[in-house]
């Protein structure tokens, strides 16, 4: 029997595939939200038949982008080393860290991902080792004190999602994504008197 016949190389054929539509995916709906399920599989150069046995429909599609998401940036906000160093440094490590996820994800906030409750619950439990950064910069002085944890977190994921949602109209030679949501976080938008 041929080595791809076994089940552990199907699994991994099918794990392969899956990745290769999810990286499509989100290349497709990044340059066109509108793209079709037969233009995801298209550019992932695979069959129709082979995106609908790993996603049945669109939302079924997006849902996996959205956990995808989620779990990047899991993992962006965990490899920033939130705990560690000085607390702005940190959130600006993260900051660095989370702007590449987001524009790779771009097409999710098209389809109105950061306005559906449940995936700004689970954005929140994500985003909470920021908090207690926040809370750490708070009692070094570092950050203001009365301004609640939570709410600056939220405001940075805003920013994020504001860069994200705007980074093709960047000046190509400006600040970047990071640089503009770190520096209105930090340092708001007034001009120094």
């Amino acid at each position: 029997m041929p080595a791809t016949d076994t089940p552990g190389a199907s699994r991994s054929d099918a794990e392969r595939n899956r990745r290769t539509l999810l990286d499509a995916a989100a290349q497709a709906l990044a340059h066109n939200p509108g793209a079709s399920m037969a233009q995801v599989a298209q550019a992932a150069g695979l069959t129709r038949a082979t995106l609908y046995r790993h996603f049945s429909t669109r939302q079924k599609l997006l849902e996996a982008m959205r956990a995808e998401a989620l779990e990047r940036a899991g993992d962006a906000i965990a490899a920033s080393r939130p705990s560690e160093g000085d607390p702005l440094e940190a959130l600006r490590r993260a900051v660095d860290a989370l702007a590449p996820t987001g524009v790779r994800f771009r097409a999710l906030l098209a389809e109105g991902a950061d306005q559906d409750p449940s995936f700004l619950g689970e954005r929140a439990e994500v985003f909470a080792p920021l908090v207690e950064t926040v809370r750490r910069g708070q009692e070094a002085g570092r950050v203001r004190a009365d301004v609640p944890p939570a709410w600056v977190v939220t405001a940075m994921a805003s920013l994020l999602v504001a860069g994200v949602r705007t980074a093709g109209a960047a000046a190509p030679d400006g600040p970047s994504v990071a640089d503009l949501v770190f520096r209105t976080l930090t340092e708001g938008v007034a001009t120094a008197d």
